[in-house]
């Protein structure tokens, strides 16, 4: 790919990545991304052609992705290496615990469910579930545990208070992190969901401690010390996998 072409994909990219978090305009979008208006309308306009856009008839004349992205991005979850390794440790973890189990990835401030287990799911494909917030759940905490740059970045902006347990002053979660980091462990008490528990820890896939993914169970009235040894087994077999398969 010539040095052109590779510059015109990323902006495109990055077009695409600051319209999930809110329609914008051309204007808007230029100044986000220090490129020159023109520039930027050339790839919006192209992006409404292919129908990946939408542009509003207002002044204002702002744009929005459409669900051909969703659609997409549900294509690469279905067809994830990881998502179809971690699909039957989910569900064997489900069995011994008769929690919900979760295997979660990072998603900018938060982390997406790609793996879901309430039942029988051994022969059900992956798929993109819950979207929620990193700083105040147990997948989400062993995550940004593990992955420095992007706790730095989770934690650089404003925490969201969910409940009266969230914890939202960034130098408390970043010890509370600390904590996970050394026991290995991530406990949620009512910090997202009033009333709801979860435990989660995370998926060591490489020599050098990378994590991309994390497994947990939630449930009401969930007995964390109960369930917390099967949770580490799952985290650490499902690790050892991703390892084995690169």
């Amino acid at each position: 790919m010539a040095a052109g072409e590779a510059w015109h994909v990323g902006r495109t990219l990055r077009v695409l990545e600051l319209l999930a978090f809110a329609p914008l305009s051309a204007p808007q979008l230029a100044a986000a991304m220090d490129a020159h208006p023109r520039t930027v309308r050339r790839v919006l306009e192209r992006l409404v052609a292919e129908d990946y856009l939408t542009r509003s008839d207002d002044a204002r004349r702002v744009y929005a992705p459409t669900m051909r992205l969703v659609a997409l991005a549900g294509q690469i979850v279905e067809n994830s290496d990881l998502a179809r390794r971690a699909r039957p440790y989910a569900a064997l973890l489900h069995e011994r615990t008769g929690a919900v189990a979760h295997v979660v990835v990072p998603s900018y401030r938060s982390v997406l469910c790609v793996v879901h287990c309430a039942g029988d799911a051994r022969d059900e494909p992956p798929r993109v579930r819950e979207l929620v917030p990193a700083h105040c759940t147990a997948g989400g905490k062993a995550l940004l545990a593990w992955r420095e740059p992007w706790r730095d970045s989770v934690l650089a902006q404003p925490l969201q208070r969910f409940t009266d347990r969230t914890i939202v002053d960034a130098a408390v979660l970043r010890e509370a992190l600390a904590v996970v980091r050394d026991t290995g462990r991530a406990v949620e008490d009512g910090e997202y969901q009033d009333g709801v528990r979860a435990v989660a820890a995370p998926a060591i896939a490489g020599d050098d401690g990378s994590v991309p993914a994390a497994v947990s169970v939630s449930g009401r009235g969930l007995v964390v010390a109960d369930v917390i040894g099967a949770v580490e087994r799952c985290a650490a077999d499902l690790g050892r996998d991703l390892r084995r398969g690169g």
